[in-house]
């Protein structure tokens, strides 16, 4: 037991190795943080940037109904992803003023290689209003969805 008091003492005595140790200990802890940040950086650099559905252009323009009920003008609808490239694939729903397909469905399309969907033949009610609003709503899968867009319809 004497011999470990002894040792005790000797080491608080003993400064010379704690500074020099010291910085060792702290460069060694450096180059360790550098080299994992160094590669968590080389994987997010092969992150992409996120896609989202750009433009929404009405093309056609505004509906005008004749009657009350029914249009057999086209609408026609433009969609393009955040670089401005036509987005092909893409699904067009019309919604609002009950509009429905030829068949009394949801209207819906889905957009050619040039970026296009076409509607023909379209059923919408305006009930006692001269003007009214459909809401065009696009979405595409890793793109997300956009309802930006509206149609006027005037009777």
């Amino acid at each position: 037991m004497r011999n470990a008091k002894h040792l005790i003492k000797n080491l608080n005595k003993n400064r010379k190795g704690s500074i020099e140790g010291l910085p060792l200990q702290l460069m060694i802890m450096i180059i360790i943080a550098t080299m994992g940040t160094a590669i968590l950086v080389g994987w997010m650099g092969d992150i992409d940037s996120p896609k989202h559905i750009g433009a929404v252009e009405v093309v056609s323009g505004d509906i005008v109904l004749e009657g009350n009920s029914t249009s057999d003008g086209a609408v026609r609808i433009y969609v393009s992803d955040q670089d401005g490239n036509p987005l092909g694939g893409a699904t067009v729903v019309l919604s609002g003023l009950g509009i429905t397909d030829e068949n009394g469905k949801t209207a819906y399309r889905t957009t050619d290689s040039r970026g296009y969907a076409e509607f023909e033949h379209l059923n919408i009610t305006l009930r006692g209003a001269e003007i009214g609003f459909i809401t065009v709503n696009v979405s595409m899968s890793e793109y997300g969805e956009n309802n930006t867009s509206r149609v006027a319809v005037i009777s």
